[in-house]
C-alpha cells in the first residue's frame, strides 16, 4: 500500500517555537508526515509572501523525514465581491508558499453554494485557473466538503473543473455531519465521492449537528470546545474511531476505487499524546488490512 497517514498542525496546536517539537513528535507516534495549517504561521503578509518567514520554516522542515501537506488559511473567499483582487492574490500566494515549502496537496474549502449562478460561475472560474496555476509549480489542489453543505456541489464542481491538478479532499467528519443534517445516505456519498478523492480527512464525530453553526455563526465560534465535545456537538474533529463515523466502511469504499492518497488525520494531537501513537497504529491496520 501506497497510502500515508498524517497529522494536522493547525493554529490552536502550535507556533514557531513549539514547530520542530511538533514535527519530532509526529514522527515518533509513527505518523508519515503532517499537514500544515497556513494561518498558523505568519507566512503572508496583505496577500504578499513573508520571505524570511518562508525560509526559516522551510529549515525546520527539511530536518525531518516527513512529507506535508498544507490547509489553506480561514478566510479565503472567491465568492465575495469586496476586495476580491486581494483573495485571488492570497490564493495564488498561499500556492507559491507551498511550492517553496514543498507542501502538497493544498486543502480549500468549497464552503456554501450562494445560489447565485453568477457568484458560482465566478468561484468555479477561479478554481479552474488556481488549478492551472499551481500544476506549473507542482502543487496539487483538493476541495474539501463542509459540514453545512450537501456534497454533491463540492463533487460537482470537480468534476465541471475536470483537471487532473483539482480533486476531492474527503472530509468523512464533515460528511456524516450533513448526511446527518440533510438527511442524505453517508454510505451513497462515499461511494459517490471515492473515484474523484486524492486526499482524506480523518476525524471522528457523534453525528450530532449543532445548529448554532448556522444560526448563530459568531456565537458558535464562542462556544467553548469542551462543552462540545462533552455533549458531542457538532464538529468536534475527535481521533478516528473515537466517535461514530463508520470509519472502516471508508476506507473499504477508497481501497475498492483504488485510493493511493493521503489520510490526514484532524484532530488535537497535543490533547490526545499518551494515545496518538495507538491512533496511528489502529488507523495503519485498517488501511492495510
Amino acid at each position: 500500500m501506497n497510502n500515508k497517514i498524517y497529522l494536522n498542525i493547525s493554529a490552536d496546536s502550535t507556533d514557531i517555537n513549539s514547530l520542530r517539537q511538533d514535527l519530532a513528535n509526529i514522527k515518533a507516534w509513527g505518523f508519515d508526515g503532517a499537514e500544515i495549517g497556513l494561518k498558523a504561521l505568519p507566512l503572508m503578509i496583505s496577500g504578499k509572501i513573508n520571505q524570511p518567514f518562508v525560509d526559516y520554516v522551510q529549515g525546520i522542515l527539511q530536518e525531518y523525514d516527513l512529507s506535508y501537506s498544507a490547509h489553506i488559511a480561514d478566510g479565503l473567499d472567491l465568492r465575495t465581491s469586496d476586495s476580491l483582487e486581494l483573495h485571488k492574490k492570497a490564493l495564488h500566494t498561499s500556492i507559491d508558499i507551498c511550492a517553496q515549502l514543498s507542501l502538497s496537496p493544498l486543502v480549500l474549502h468549497f464552503e456554501q453554494d450562494s445560489g447565485d449562478a453568477a457568484v458560482e460561475a465566478q468561484f468555479l472560474r477561479f478554481h479552474r485557473e488556481a488549478a492551472e496555476y499551481a500544476a506549473t509549480r507542482s502543487v496539487a489542489l483538493v476541495l474539501e466538503n463542509i459540514e453545512i453543505e450537501h456534497y454533491l456541489p463540492a463533487l460537482e464542481m470537480v468534476k465541471a473543473i475536470n483537471h487532473p491538478n483539482l480533486t476531492m479532499c474527503l472530509d468523512v467528519g464533515h460528511l456524516y455531519l450533513s448526511a446527518k443534517l440533510l438527511d442524505y445516505s453517508f454510505e451513497d456519498a462515499v461511494r459517490a465521492c471515492a473515484p474523484y478523492v486524492s486526499h482524506c480527512h480523518m476525524h471522528d464525530n457523534t453525528g450530532i449537528f449543532e445548529h448554532m453553526r448556522i444560526e448563530n455563526h459568531h456565537l458558535y465560534n464562542t462556544l467553548p470546545m469542551s462543552y462540545r465535545i462533552a455533549y458531542g456537538r457538532g464538529d468536534i474533529h475527535m481521533p478516528p474511531l473515537y466517535c461514530d463515523v463508520p470509519i472502516p466502511f471508508v476506507i473499504e469504499e477508497l481501497k475498492k476505487a483504488g485510493y493511493q492518497g493521503i489520510y490526514a488525520c484532524e484532530y488535537p494531537g497535543k490533547t490526545f499524546t499518551p494515545f496518538n501513537a495507538e491512533i496511528c497504529s489502529n488507523l495503519r491496520a485498517l488501511i492495510e488490512k
